[in-house]
């Protein structure tokens, strides 16, 4: 289906392009950034905006580096060069490996770690990931820069309309942590159905101090459970996040059923791989100084409850 008549403006400053949202109605504006996520609703009228504002003349949306115990990665950085930074492997692999698996090639140099998140589609790799690390968002608008937590974009209203994600934090790990990630994708397309990560922590001599799973289904938004004490279970609790009662909407793809049994079998494994990587020499090395590399500078935030 092709695209709508829709105005379109490139600004080339932050400030500009928060005032283009602003100036327009709710729904009548909207950032494009990769357009991996974006354009696919425009074509289907699921979105029917007037203007897009363009953010990819925007350099101060990109950069990784260090502020505060966190791993700063801005907005506008492409999910290639997520899946290939040497900082971003070292200091959060699981987002690494989680956008290695992100759509085909052509996709990953396009789409941007912010257009992935802000659309928050639950079953997407990147949000799965960003959502197991406990990611923070760094937005800007009208009224300043805010700090808010990605797990209350599924709680809440999201990103108001004049707001734009600019740069997202993903918490340092120290020693005896480890991670997987597992994904089931639709044989018709690659699309995921359902993506699984694992994120745990260990004592020095292997004993698991805290363990959590986390689920995105395309019937169910992103959810964390604590398996720390549930081990041997993990895949049943993970499971149990997937709703298959009666009155489950219709959508295409597998059933609801269906795909809480592919959760349980991923969780059982992501986890166990979690748990090897963990207890493995080194691991959870610090990542690379913050001296070296791209890194980005630092943004007043205000707190959000």
């Amino acid at each position: 289906m092709k695209l709508p008549p829709i105005a379109h403006v490139a600004p080339r400053r932050l400030g500009e392009a928060v005032s283009r949202l602003a100036d327009a109605p709710p729904g009548q504006a909207l950032p494009l950034a990769g357009g991996q996520s974006l354009v696919p609703l425009l074509a289907s009228r699921d979105r029917t905006p007037r203007l897009l504002v363009d953010l990819r003349d925007l350099g101060e949306l990109t950069g990784v580096g260090e502020h505060d115990g966190f791993l700063r990665i801005g907005a506008m950085t492409r999910q290639h060069t997520l899946a290939t930074h040497a900082r971003i492997g070292a200091a959060a692999p699981l987002v690494a490996e989680a956008a290695a698996r992100t759509g085909h090639a052509s996709v990953r140099h396009r789409g941007t770690f912010g257009g992935t998140l802000a659309h928050a589609a639950h079953p997407a790799q990147l949000v799965v990931a960003a959502y197991a690390l406990d990611a923070r968002l760094l937005v800007s608008g009208p009224g300043g820069a805010r700090t808010t937590a990605l797990r209350s974009l599924f709680a809440g209203p999201g990103l108001r309309h004049d707001e734009i994600l600019t740069a997202v934090e993903l918490p340092l790990r120290g020693p005896g942590s480890g991670h997987a990630f597992g994904q089931f994708a639709h044989p018709v397309g690659g699309r995921p159905v359902a993506s699984v990560a694992a994120v745990v922590d260990t004592a020095p001599d292997g004993t698991v101090l805290r363990a959590e799973v986390t689920v995105g289904t395309r019937v169910s938004p992103p959810t964390a459970v604590d398996v720390t004490h549930r081990l041997r279970d993990a895949g049943a609790a993970a499971g149990e996040t997937v709703p298959t009662g009666p009155g489950q909407p219709q959508r295409q793809g597998p059933p609801a059923a269906y795909c809480r049994h592919a959760v349980r079998v991923l969780a059982d494994r992501v986890l166990t791989e979690a748990i090897t990587r963990a207890r493995r020499p080194g691991a959870g090395a610090p990542p690379v100084p913050s001296g070296s590399g791209h890194d980005a500078p630092p943004v007043p935030t205000r707190e959000t409850p």
